[in-house]
């Protein structure tokens, strides 16, 4: 009867050689094979000609900069239009009235859309 040797630490377990890897089905071909027959090796991973990690944050940085202060500058002329519209519209309709009548100064969107607008333009 063979009776298995106990190592005498782990450093005797860790020599020992590994066990082969079991063999595979018969009838079937490893996975990959077909592909592992048509692939080139590939010795370094091509060149990156972008621009470098500061330069390519600074860019971003800026790019996005400017798309907010177009964005800025655009809602907040929307916005002023949008009030002066809406104040002369009603004004033009209380005027022409006989009553007189009443009027709305819709300087909520005005104000807003100045703001936006020189935040747009200062920024």
């Amino acid at each position: 009867m063979d009776e298995q040797q106990q190592p005498a630490d782990l450093n005797d377990v860790f020599k020992r050689p590994a066990a082969p890897p079991p063999p595979p089905p018969p009838g079937y071909p490893p996975i990959g094979a077909a592909i592992a027959n048509r692939a080139r090796p590939v010795s370094a991973p091509p060149p990156f000609n972008g621009p470098s990690g500061d330069g390519f944050a600074q860019s971003t940085y800026e790019s996005e900069r400017q798309a907010a202060r177009s964005r800025n500058i655009t809602v907040g002329l929307i916005m002023l239009v949008v009030g002066i519209a809406i104040t002369a519209l009603t004004y033009d309709s209380a005027s022409s009235s006989p009553s007189g009548g009443t009027y709305i100064v819709a300087w909520g969107p005005m104000v807003f859309g100045a703001i936006r607008l020189f935040k747009g333009l200062a920024g």
